[in-house]
């Protein structure tokens, strides 16, 4: 995927020792300032500081660990083990959402199992992206909204856009 310059995306960084391989828990919000080669690019965040404090960090990053910004979709109707984003500490970590004590949240992370009590507008319904498109759960197309799936499942799909419109009939 091709980022431009002064796209905002996010980095993806790994904890270190992680049990999951490829696993990424954090995303960093960050600046793309431009492109080094074909697969790097060099990127300032937004809530990263230099060691010694005085400015934003600015680094080289693979392009595999980068994604575009997702879709700004507020919600706050997340049901127990809906996958979630919980913006703690500067970054986006990966959990679930383990209580409602309306209307925030205790979400579990992934990372190290902890529960840590969110408010709600620090919560996000987590995506992945393929081809620099988000994708919930069961792989559709992202559009706009935010709906629950048959199963109670958060979803920001009104509409999911599939690869193969009339799959379910394969399944």
């Amino acid at each position: 995927m091709t980022f431009r310059h002064n796209q905002t995306v996010e980095i993806c960084k790994k904890e270190e020792g992680s049990h999951s391989p490829g696993t990424c828990y954090y995303y960093y919000t960050a600046t793309i300032l431009a492109a080094i080669g074909r697969t790097r690019y060099l990127v300032r965040y937004e809530n990263r500081y230099s060691e010694d404090k005085t400015r934003l960090l600015t680094e080289s990053v693979d392009e595999s660990d980068i994604r575009p910004s997702p879709p700004s979709v507020p919600y706050a109707g997340f049901q127990v083990h809906d996958r979630v984003d919980a913006f703690i500490n500067e970054a986006w970590r990966l959990g679930s959402i383990a209580r409602k004590v309306d209307p925030n949240y205790y979400v579990k992370l992934d990372s190290n199992g902890i529960e840590v009590h969110c408010p709600f507008q620090k919560v996000r319904l987590h995506l992945e992206f393929e081809d620099g498109r988000p994708r919930n759960d069961a792989g559709e197309a992202i559009t706009t909204g935010v709906t629950r799936n048959d199963d109670g499942k958060a979803s920001t799909s009104e509409e999911p856009h599939r690869k193969d419109a009339d799959s379910s009939k394969y399944k």
